[in-house]
Parts: C-alpha cells; structure tokens; sequence
C-alpha cells in the first residue's frame, strides 16, 4: 500500500487496532529513507499513532510517530504469521492502554508524558543529522520540547537539551532501557576547589 490518503489511513490503523493485528509499517524518516516501526497501535488520532512496540516476541515499550511519516503498510505472510505466534502464546491480551496521552499535538503529547513524569527517548532517524536523546522531559512549549539527558553511566546533564518539534522522527517511553536507566539516575560531582 503505497501513501494512503489521510482519511483511508485512518481506517486502516483503526481496523489494526480493533483487531488487534500486528501493526508493521514503514516511516519516511526522510528523502529515501524509510525506518521501520511494528507493534500493536493501542491509540491514534488524525495525526499521530501510539504503538505498543514489540521485539522478538515481546512487548516493549511504546512509540509515537505522524501518521503522515507512514508511506507503506505492511502484512506479509510473515507478519501474519508473527502476529498468530503472539496471539498463540497470549501475548497480545497484554498488549494494553497504559498510559493516557493526548494525541493531539507534539505539543499535548509531550505535556501528557511529563505529567505522567515518563523519562524518552528522543530520536532523529535521519541519517545526514541523527540525533538520540534521552531523559526527563523539563520542559514543553508551542515548538519545542526540552530534556535533561543522561549518559550510559546514568549521569544527568547540567542543563537541558531544546528539541525542536521538526527535528525528530519518534518519541519512545516506557521500555525495559530507558525504565531501567531511569532508576539510577545521578547528578555529576561538582569539581569546586577549595
């Protein structure tokens, strides 16, 4: 299915998540460049998508993207088949709205993930500018979003990050990573001398 209308891609990703099927699409990320996405769509609205993302039969977090990055749908044999496994093993009575977010705009969503005090990951798929940042949500105003990023060892900045809302392709929250990471979150030393 190549670029749906809006109104038809709406329908589409409202039979996913009626039914409950394996949701697998590719993103334009930019010029020629697709990234993939797969899970099941817990919540839409006309211009986002919120997945419960899967990986190697698992459930794994969630992401949101537009739906207007979305240029294919796929459901091939193997996706069928993926998706019957996940239903065989019970997976997919797990797959569930957990957290309430106003899909509305990059704006309201990234307001919801604050309130909800849900630690991102911010990433520009981009391959001439990739980004990946990862943190605390600060602060949101009418065209960005800020974040205190953390390291590998867990070392929060200083400062916050600004985000601009055009500058990246897909928020996550909620995976085993950033949960994890989250727990041991720390401030770094200040070098005072004495």
């Amino acid at each position: 299915m190549q670029m749906q209308t809006k109104r038809k891609m709406i329908d589409i990703i409202k039979f996913y998540k009626d039914k409950k099927k394996y949701f697998k699409v590719q993103r334009q990320v930019a010029k020629d460049v697709l990234e993939k996405s797969h899970g099941y769509v817990v919540d839409f609205s006309k211009s986002f998508v919120l997945l419960q993302d899967t990986d190697d039969f698992q459930l794994d977090g969630y992401s949101i993207f537009p739906v207007s990055s979305i240029a294919e749908i796929q459901n091939s044999a193997t996706d069928k088949h993926y998706d019957k496994i996940m239903h065989l093993e019970g997976l997919t009575d797990e797959v569930c709205h957990k957290h309430k977010i106003d899909l509305t705009s990059w704006i309201s969503i990234f307001k919801s993930l604050r309130a909800l005090k849900l630690n991102v990951i911010i990433e520009n798929e981009d391959p001439s500018d990739t980004t990946f940042d990862i943190g605390p949500i600060t602060k949101v105003t009418k065209t960005a979003v800020y974040v205190r990023y953390f390291d590998s060892k867990g070392y929060l900045d200083n400062e916050s990050t600004k985000i601009p809302f055009d500058l990246f392709t897909i928020v996550r929250f909620d995976e085993r990573y950033v949960n994890t990471m989250s727990k041991y979150l720390r401030e770094r030393k200040s070098k005072n001398k004495k």
